[in-house]
């Protein structure tokens, strides 16, 4: 039977979403200021100039692209597992604890997708923002896992302290782990790999840029920003949806 949270989550939990767009925000906002009166070169363009002859920005462009991928996959398998619901829920979740798929080798699969993210994202920043991206998402990654970590060890005690102790929070463990207690679930992929789509989006809202350069800003643009709006309804419409109880 469900057992009501014990406590609410604190306020930086319930509003993880616009932290973290905060985060992204002043990452360019503070990255593009000009200390020499010329405006700053994405990282990909500045770091791109010193290695392949020059042409080292269409390889960051790549792993920007790639990290993009990975984010979406590395979401998506522990959305799949999960729901929707749990997943942009206000508090933190504590009705099953799931060792299934991803979660049999790592503790937070979907905050390994945002450092992916993070990361693809922090390349079109200039230098200074991408510092600021990836470090900002790492802090809240970290504060959010011990959150939910905290909850989890609450609710399930003995069980949860041995997934802890068997799983890597970050780095994934190379086999899968059993834990003696905790449910399985089956995977619902289709909602999952749609739902965090919008990792998909970026990706292939970068290869005009990779090809074409500033030609190919503009498409970049009219992708990821009605990617960006239908995500974030998405996001608030699942959050408002009651997780299904087993």
């Amino acid at each position: 039977m469900h057992a009501p949270n014990e406590r609410p989550s604190p306020w930086w939990y319930r509003r993880r979403g616009t932290v973290i767009g905060v985060i992204y925000g002043l990452g360019f906002v503070l990255g593009n200021l000009s200390f020499d009166g010329r405006p700053p070169q994405p990282a990909y363009v500045a770091w791109g100039a010193f290695f392949a002859s020059g042409r080292g920005g269409t390889i960051l462009l790549g792993v920007s692209i790639a990290s993009a991928l990975a984010a979406w996959l590395w979401r998506a398998s522990g959305t799949a597992f999960l729901q929707r619901s749990v997943v942009f829920a206000a508090d933190v979740q504590r009705d099953r604890l799931i060792v299934a798929g991803p979660f049999r080798y790592v503790r937070n699969p979907l905050y390994v997708g945002n450092m992916f993210l993070a990361l693809s994202v922090a390349l079109l920043a200039p230098p200074l923002g991408f510092a600021l991206i990836l470090a900002g998402n790492a802090a809240i990654a970290g504060l959010l896992a011990a959150e939910e970590s905290r909850g989890m060890a609450e609710r399930y005690g003995a069980v949860y302290e041995a997934f802890r102790a068997a799983v890597p929070a970050f780095v994934p463990r190379l086999t899968p782990a059993t834990v003696p207690g905790s449910v399985s679930a089956r995977a619902a992929w289709g909602p999952a790999l749609f739902g965090d789509a919008y990792c998909l989006l970026l990706a292939i809202a970068l290869v005009p840029i990779a090809l074409y350069g500033e030609a190919g800003v503009r498409v970049f643009w009219a992708i990821v920003v009605p990617a960006f709006v239908v995500w974030s309804a998405l996001g608030w419409w699942s959050g408002r949806a009651k997780p299904a109880r087993s």
